[in-house]
Parts: C-alpha cells; sequence; structure tokens
C-alpha cells in the first residue's frame, strides 16, 4: 500500500430520535401551544371586556349629559320671569287634544299645564297651594300611567321625571320692520316680547307671522321651541322582550306622528298629525334614581336631601338634583359572574345579581349574573328657581 493512499472510512451510521427525546420535544410543544392559547383567550376575553366597558361608559356619558341638561334648564321660559306670563290658549294648540296628549286619561291634558293647584282640607278649613310646574317626579314608580298614561313598558321601581321648558336658544326673531319669520312647520313655539308670551303652533308654511290674536299681538318678538319631556326606564330597547333595559323619554312630535303608544312614531305620518311617541336615548340603564336637594327656607341652600320629596317640593324647593344610573353591559359574557351588591343607589333596594330571580325559560347567557355593571352619578344645580 503507497504511503500516499490511506483507507476509506465506512461512513457513520445515522440514528433518529429515541422515544424519550419525541416526548420531550412533544411535551415542550404542548406546553408552548397551551401557552400561546392561554394568551390568546385572555387577550381576547380582555378585549371583550374593554369594549363592552368603553360601550358602557358611552351610553352613562350620554344619558347623564342629556337628563342634566334638561334639568338644569327645568323652568327655563325663554327669559320671562314667570310661566304665569305665558298663555296657553292660542293659535293652534287645539291640535294637541287631550286624546293625543299625555294626561292621566283621554279628556286630561298634560302638556301645557304649566300651575298646578293642591286642594288640602285641615279642621274643616281648606288651603290651596298653587305652584308652576316645571319638574314633576314618582319616586319608584310602580305605575306612571297612573299620571301620564302614554308611558309604557316602565321598569318597576325606577324613578320617573317630566319636564317642562323651552329650548335653551331662540329660534326665530321677527323684529318691527320685519314681514316674516321663518319657523319649522307645526312645531309648538313660545313667542314673547320679554314680558308676556304664548305658546303656539306654527301653521303649514315655514314662513309666516303670527296671529294678531295671539300675546304678544304686535313685534318685535322672539321665538323659543316648546319641550315637554319625561324621562324613564324602559325594560327592553327596541322590541319588546329584547332583554335590553334603556332610558327613554316621551318626546312632542308635533309633524308627522303615526301609531300609538310604545309603536308611535315621529316622521312618518300626515304632515299635520301630532301626539307623544318614544325616543330611546341609552342602552343598558337598569336602573335610575335621583335625590333632591330641598331649601325650605329659601335661602339658597339645601337644608335636606331626601329621594320623597312632595309635588310642591320638588317643584318650587328643589335646588339640586343628584342623578344616579346603575348601567349594565348591552351584552352577557357567559365567563363572568356578577357578584357585587349594588347599595346607596338613591333609596332603591340593595340588588345582587347573582342571587337575581330569573324568568322561566332564560337562556344561561341571558341571565343576569353574567352581565358587567357599573353605578354611575352626577349632581345638577336647578338653575331656574320657580317665581
Amino acid at each position: 500500500m503507497s504511503r500516499l493512499q490511506r483507507p476509506r472510512l465506512a461512513p457513520a451510521r445515522q440514528r433518529g430520535l429515541t422515544l424519550i427525546e419525541l416526548m420531550i420535544a412533544s411535551t415542550l410543544g404542548l406546553l408552548l401551544l397551551a401557552g400561546v392559547a392561554t394568551l390568546f383567550f385572555y387577550t381576547n376575553r380582555s378585549n371583550r371586556q374593554n369594549d363592552l366597558f368603553a360601550g358602557m361608559q358611552d351610553q352613562a356619558r350620554f344619558a347623564m349629559a342629556t337628563l342634566s341638561r334638561d334639568l338644569a334648564m327645568a323652568g327655563y321660559w325663554g327669559g320671562l320671569a314667570s310661566a304665569g306670563s305665558i298663555s296657553t290658549t292660542s293659535t293652534g294648540n287645539s291640535a294637541l287634544t287631550p286624546a293625543l296628549d299625555c294626561g292621566v286619561n283621554a279628556t286630561t291634558a298634560w302638556a301645557m299645564q304649566f300651575t298646578q293647584r293642591l286642594d288640602q282640607v285641615v279642621s274643616g278649613v281648606t288651603t290651596t297651594t298653587a305652584w308652576t310646574n316645571r319638574i314633576e317626579f314618582q319616586n319608584n314608580a310602580t305605575s306612571p300611567s297612573s299620571t301620564w298614561r302614554c308611558v309604557g313598558g316602565q321598569r318597576s321601581g325606577t324613578d320617573v321625571l317630566a319636564i317642562r321648558r323651552m329650548a335653551g336658544q331662540q329660534t326665530g326673531t321677527l323684529t318691527a320692520s320685519a314681514t316674516n319669520v321663518t319657523l319649522r312647520p307645526y312645531n309648538f313655539y313660545l313667542q314673547t316680547n320679554g314680558v308676556v308670551g304664548s305658546i303656539a303652533r306654527w301653521g303649514a308654511t315655514a314662513a309666516g307671522t303670527p296671529n294678531s290674536t295671539d300675546t304678544p299681538a304686535s313685534a318685535p318678538m322672539t321665538f323659543y321651541r316648546f319641550l315637554p319631556r319625561i324621562y324613564y326606564v324602559r325594560d327592553y330597547a327596541r322590541t319588546s322582550g329584547d332583554n335590553t333595559p334603556s332610558l327613554c323619554r316621551k318626546e312632542l312630535c308635533p309633524s308627522g306622528y303615526s301609531g300609538s303608544g310604545e309603536s308611535a312614531s315621529c316622521g312618518s305620518g300626515s304632515a299635520a298629525s301630532l301626539g307623544f311617541y318614544t325616543e330611546c336615548l341609552a342602552e343598558g340603564v337598569e336602573d335610575l334614581q335621583v335625590v333632591w336637594g330641598i331649601d325650605a327656607d329659601n335661602d339658597g341652600i339645601a337644608d335636606r336631601y331626601t329621594s320623597t320629596p312632595s309635588a310642591v317640593e320638588v317643584s318650587t324647593q328643589a335646588k339640586t338634583a343628584q342623578i344616579f344610573l346603575r348601567m349594565r353591559s348591552t351584552e352577557a359574557d357567559g365567563s363572568y359572574v356578577d357578584q357585587k351588591t349594588y347599595k346607596n343607589i338613591g333609596d332603591a333596594a340593595d340588588y345582587t345579581p347573582s342571587t337575581a330571580t330569573e324568568a322561566s325559560g332564560t337562556p344561561e347567557l341571558q341571565k343576569a349574573k353574567h352581565f358587567y355593571r357599573r353605578v354611575y352619578s352626577t349632581t345638577v344645580q336647578l338653575r331656574n328657581p320657580v317665581r
């Protein structure tokens, strides 16, 4: 054999994974996969929770802003010192008959009843108390239709608010030299010269002049839209049985009203048709409670706070209103159970969702315990004292 020639070595034999190595690799892979799956699950759940909480907060913010503004403006009569200076027997008002109004029955008007009387007999002597009716209130109402027959589907045990006011900004002005003013056809307006005024329904044509028999009878005058509203919590949002409690309000539809009750709508009927319809503002509102700050000695400071004011107190002596909303997510999370107890929300009874009694046949995912909740509150200064 030549020294330059070396023997060839046999190639090394290749070996596969042993069973132990394969089991270790599989186990590590499964652990890694489980970790990724767990991370995905909790990230997805966290994102869903954030979406539900964000939606709940948005609904609460809008509901609070709307309620607060209407309460702060309650009793605003377009700059007039008193509702007693307003005539409600003007042109066109006869169209809002008691049958189309929201009074206790089809023969009793409500919207334009700015004053209220209470006769009390004590020891044979009758005492009459009269006041301006800017705010009406039912605490933990069980049958609001006993006062406002147009309210239906109300969630038992929640508060109901009725507010009368004029829009904060004037809609139009008729100067002494003007020949007409343009307003929305068929809408109800307060027309005033700053001393006296009347509420009249505008005619079918946008541009026109007020009726000469209404107060005031001549220009200059300004016009403010009339806004009577009733706030309440309804058991459903869009259709009865959809299980989404909502803050709604009854609003006067001056034109295009059609239907009746909770199914009434505004805009689809004939131009001259009018009536009260439902406008739902925020979904997921389970409870509305209001606590009133009452100033009995008229020094501008609330002397006491109560959830059960009298009709006279809430309309003439209330200086503040603390609003509580118990909000619920619009969708449930089957992996979550709400075990908290909600206390001290006005004078509402304590509420523990995890022990709530469900209606027979309620699907598991729709049970009260699977919804997220928060309580929101704010205090409103009532800026328009009764005079």
